[in-house]
Parts: structure tokens; sequence; C-alpha cells
């Protein structure tokens, strides 16, 4: 496993950050560019074409990332490496796992780079100040108001949850276009946006047919539960809740691409 994923990160981490790198460059030239003296320069022309590179390389690198991750599994899974990878000693779910962790870390860094870039933008120098401030205020913050901290790792969390689950989707709709004979990157993508649109009537079908179910002893108990456990716990309990709805539907994704993958993986 570990081999695994140190080759995924090698193939995905010399280009993404590369392309991370050059967003922070571009986000200083930028900073430079907008000091008064700069902006004179040729009527500022040179500070606008900076700054429509550097918005033009948020975007890249978040395109490009996005591009590699996905074309990582596709071609390194079910295409001519396919031979290759599935005849290493390692399971299917192992597999897939590399590719959601790596995956995952790559988006994680990109996102750091972006704020990063950001903070460079506005803040130039000031920014490593800021940086420096952060252990010492987090440790106040910690001391002070624990139930919030506590509450802000659970909201990370699950957005760590929900990125993770947004991969495995994504690798669910590629697995289930692979099985077409034909046109399979077409039927992946045909597949994302009909999964998806079921997944959304079901939401709704959800939501709506919650609130004419005869329920009310239920939501009676749950609501005197709530309050009797106070409104902090809520929030805990909610947000522990929503990390487990979460996992339970990238676990089903996992488990399908799993399944196609182990079960019914053509590489002709």
């Amino acid at each position: 496993m570990l081999k695994l994923l140190k080759y995924e990160w090698k193939a995905c981490a010399r280009i993404c950050l590369p392309l991370c790198g050059l967003l922070l460059l571009l986000s200083a030239v930028t900073r430079v560019m907008m000091v008064d003296r700069m902006q004179e320069l040729m009527y500022g022309i040179p500070t606008v074409l900076i700054s429509m590179l550097y918005f033009a390389m948020i975007v890249t690198v978040f395109v490009v990332t996005t591009v590699i991750l996905i074309q990582r599994f596709y071609k390194n899974l079910l295409g001519d490496e396919g031979y290759l990878m599935f005849t290493l000693p390692v399971t299917v779910s192992q597999h897939i796992w590399s590719k959601t962790i790596i995956a995952l870390a790559m988006s994680i860094i990109s996102m750091i780079a972006l704020f990063l870039s950001i903070g460079i933008l506005g803040m130039g120098t000031e920014l490593l100040g800021e940086l420096a401030s952060i252990v010492p205020n987090l440790l106040q913050g910690i001391y002070e108001r624990p139930s919030e901290f506590v509450v802000a790792l659970e909201a990370l969390l699950w957005l760590l949850i929900l990125s993770a689950v947004g991969m495995l989707f994504i690798y669910l709709c590629i697995a289930l276009g692979h099985l077409a004979k034909k046109h399979r990157v077409l039927m992946a993508v045909v597949w994302y946006f009909v999964l998806t649109t079921v997944f959304e009537f079901l939401l709704m079908f959800l939501i709506m047919g919650v609130g004419t179910l005869p329920l009310g002893g239920f939501w009676m108990a749950l609501q005197n539960f709530f309050v009797r456990i106070g409104p902090a716990a809520t929030i805990h309990v909610c947000m522990i809740g929503l990390c487990i709805i979460t996992a339970a539907v990238g676990a089903a994704f996992f488990l399908g691409t799993r399944y196609i993958l182990k079960n019914k993986l053509n590489l002709e």
C-alpha cells in the first residue's frame, strides 16, 4: 500500500506541485505590479496583463489537477497500464484507496496554494507574520473556546469526507462507463449526469416525503432529546451524524467501484 501511495504521489506531484508553485510566484509578481509606481507604467497595461494571468493560473491549477487525478484512475487501472497494475500483489481496494488518498492530498495542497496566493496578493510580506502567529492564536483559541474548536474540527472532518466521497463518485462513474463496449469516456460522463440527477430527485423526494409522513411522535421525541442535551451537544450530534451519513454514501460508491473492477473488468 505504501509503495502504491509513493508511486501515485510521484505521478501526480510532478505536475501538480510545480503548478501550485507557479501560482504562488504569480501572486507575488501580481502583488509587486499592484504598487502605485508599477501601475503608472505603460498606463497600467502590464499590471492588468499580470493580473489576468494570475486569475487564469488559478483556473489552470484546479482544472489540470482535476484532469490529472481522473486520468490517473482511468489510464492506470482501466487503460493499458491496468494489465500491469492488477498483477501487483495488492488488492483492488488498495488500488482504489491509493487513488482516493492522493487525490484528496492533491486537492488539499491546491486549496492551500490558493489561500496562500490570495494572502500574498492581499498582504504581501505581512503574510509571514500572520502565518507565524497562527499556532499561538490557535492554542489560545483552543484554551478559551474548546467547544467551538471541536465543532471546527468536526466541520473539517466532514469536508474531508465529502471531498473523498466526491472522488469516489467520479471513480464509480468511470467504472460504470467502462462497462460499455464503445465510447467509454462518453458513457462515464453520461453516468455522471444520470446518477447526479437521480440523487437530486431522491433527495428532493426524501425531503418532501418526510414532511408528509405521520412521524409526529418521532419528531417530538427528537426535539425533546435535543432540548435535553442542549444546543452545544446538538451541534456535535448533528455534525457527527452528517459525517456518518456522508461516509455511508462514500462506502456505497467504493463498494460499487470495487465490485466492477474485481468482477466486471474488461481491459480490451
